[in-house]
């Protein structure tokens, strides 16, 4: 066994003990605690209206990470899971499935919308026991974290060799980005407090022993709307910035009775934007600076 592997044994050994903190002593977190996630039973972000389309992206994104890894069977732990959408279709794609969210609310919807049991932590220390895993994957959670090494470093004891990290973050190159970074929704300065440009996480997986195979540009559950975001600020001003755009998608009738023709006006964009949208999404995609950056990266041998 190489000095490496004994390590990893090392890291486990030492973690054999530890337990997730159940959920009802977990302090409430950033996300629990300002409206991030539904109070409710569905424990979504979105309006409810924006359900089936959620549904439909999640799968997917699950049949994809299937094709672009070539891994068909296996254990997948899914950092950051929110309501557990992405996890219940590997689930049912035939995977073994784990996840972790520091978010009580969407570890109790997650729960009761799919039968799947979160760990409530911001840290990997309680799935360490449980390592390797064939897929690790990071979807629009990369940018939330604090202290992203305390990650990072544990990735290549997580992931067995053969194995994927996938992760997915607004690229801060995009141009939405550029377009209007203030009403942008990739932006989200709140929660967003480690963006990373691509360049740099391709270095950092490199160093870690990760080959990239894949990285993309485009996303069909935010492409259109980020450069729908982006194309209201950067037209209409200080009329839209990130907080009143994302209060449509989170409550649009409550927002069409409180601003009537401002929200007309944003929903009404959705369509009249579309030809300036198409345009840039192909741009964007041609260029590189589409407005997410994915990148499927494959754990070398030792």
């Amino acid at each position: 066994m190489s000095d490496e592997h004994e390590g990893d044994e090392e890291r486990r050994a030492t973690f054999n003990g530890t337990e997730s903190r159940p959920a009802s002593e977990t302090p409430p977190s950033l996300y629990d605690s300002d409206n991030y996630y539904a109070a409710d039973a569905r424990g979504s972000r979105l309006s409810p209206a924006f359900e089936s389309l959620l549904l439909m992206f999640d799968r997917w994104r699950a049949q994809a990470v299937v094709k672009n890894t070539g891994i068909f069977a296996g254990r997948v732990l899914d950092v950051g899971a929110g309501d557990g959408k992405f996890l219940h279709f590997m689930q049912r794609l035939g995977f073994e499935v784990e996840g972790t969210t520091t978010s009580t609310k969407s570890a109790r919807a997650a729960r009761g919308r799919f039968g799947l049991r979160l760990e409530v932590s911001a840290s990997l220390d309680g799935q360490l026991p449980h390592a390797p895993f064939d897929l690790l994957t990071y979807w629009h959670v990369f940018e939330h974290l604090e202290d992203p090494s305390s990650h990072t470093r544990e990735w290549p004891i997580l992931v067995r060799p053969g194995g994927f990290v996938v992760v997915e973050v607004p690229n801060i190159r995009s141009i939405g980005a550029r377009l209007c970074y203030g009403s942008w929704l990739g932006s989200d300065e709140k929660h967003h407090i480690n963006h990373q440009p691509p360049e740099t996480i391709v270095t950092m997986l490199r160093e870690l022993g990760f080959d990239p195979r894949r990285m993309e540009h485009f996303s069909t559950k935010f492409t259109y709307v980020f450069l729908w975001s982006a194309l209201l600020g950067s037209l209409f001003g200080r009329l839209y910035d990130f907080d009143g755009i994302m209060s449509i998608l989170k409550m649009p009738l409550g927002m069409l009775r409180r601003r009537p023709l401002w929200t007309i006006n944003a929903a009404a964009a959705v369509g009249y934007l579309a030809p300036a949208i198409a345009g840039l999404m192909l741009y964007g995609l041609i260029t590189g600076q589409g407005e997410v950056f994915r990148v499927y990266a494959k754990r070398q041998p030792t």
